[in-house]
């Protein structure tokens, strides 16, 4: 699927793990501020993306409660009722608790794309006996709430410019997932390689690929390699969002490796990425690295 280039592309951090008031501006890079009534951070995540040229928003994923989404909403100035499509990364609850409240602020129906495997009933089983869950996506409850649900299990372009990536292909020797993770299906309980993961992609004029992801489940290198397969496009200038490197701390170093190799302008890596990560990244590519944090805005 060849990408078209847009422009005028603001992408702004509305909820995350981080929040830091007085984290300064740098090119390309606002920051809240500490002159405003404060965001909220939680263990979450949602990136609102506008396209200023052709006057249409994005909503990437919706928090881990129906707190911070609508709060940060509202501070950051953004209106439900201007968002035209919500991408929903996969079906995990810090992703997706907030889509109804979202849903019932817009007062539309609203397109929501999102991989079937979102619905599965999920768990968590641990090597010493214990268990979390099941976790459940309502469907039904997404559509009383004014969802349009778009199921996609390939590329989806979203609008000129920009695309739903679908399910990301697993390529890397290192990226293997988590092995805790389960689904129920007919009574059994099955591995779960989080199938559903995808991210967005915006081929930005003269800059190249800004790739979001919202977990990375499929690793985030990975991401990449298919963002740049489905787009035709080489260069990637960006790539934000959760890296998922938290319970994969033996996956830093070669992801950095992979990353320099790719060699992007911005590397902003929020959520899930962990402290590990984050300490190693802002070390190693000090010149490419931005810390995430509520109110965050990229200009592209």
């Amino acid at each position: 699927m060849k990408l078209i280039e847009t422009n005028d592309v603001t992408i702004t951090t509305v909820v995350d793990n981080y929040s830091d008031a007085l984290l300064k501006p740098t090119e390309g890079v606002e920051r809240y501020g500490a002159n405003r009534d404060p965001l909220l951070a939680e263990h979450g995540l949602s990136m609102h993306i506008r396209f200023a040229a052709v006057g249409r928003e994005i909503l990437l994923d919706t928090g881990f409660t129906k707190v911070a989404l609508p709060h940060n909403l509202s501070r950051l100035e953004i209106d439900p009722a201007n968002v035209d499509q919500v991408v929903i990364s996969h079906g995990h609850r810090d992703h997706t608790t907030g889509l109804t409240e979202f849903l019932r602020m817009a007062r539309k129906t609203i397109p929501v794309v999102v991989h079937p495997d979102a619905f599965l009933e999920r768990w968590f089983l641990y090597a010493d006996g214990s268990r979390m869950g099941p976790w459940l996506e309502n469907a039904q409850e997404w559509e009383q709430a004014g969802a349009q649900i778009v199921c996609v299990e390939e590329p989806y372009e979203l609008l000129p410019g920009c695309l739903a990536t679908g399910p990301v292909p697993r390529r890397t020797d290192f990226e293997k997932g988590t092995a805790h993770r389960y689904y129920r299906k007919a009574g059994e309980m099955i591995h779960d390689p989080v199938n559903d993961d995808q991210g967005i992609v915006v081929n930005v004029k003269g800059k190249g690929l800004v790739i979001i992801s919202g977990c990375a489940h499929a690793g985030i290198v990975n991401t990449v390699l298919y963002a740049q397969e489905i787009t035709g496009v080489r260069e990637v200038h960006a790539v934000i969002g959760g890296f998922h490197l938290l319970d994969a701390p033996a996956n830093v170093e070669r992801t950095i490796a992979e990353l320099k190799r790719i060699g992007p302008t911005l590397v902003v890596p929020a959520h899930c990425t962990g402290f590990l990560a984050l300490r190693r990244l802002a070390v190693e590519m000090p010149n490419e690295f931005v810390l995430s944090a509520v109110g965050t805005k990229l200009l592209f």
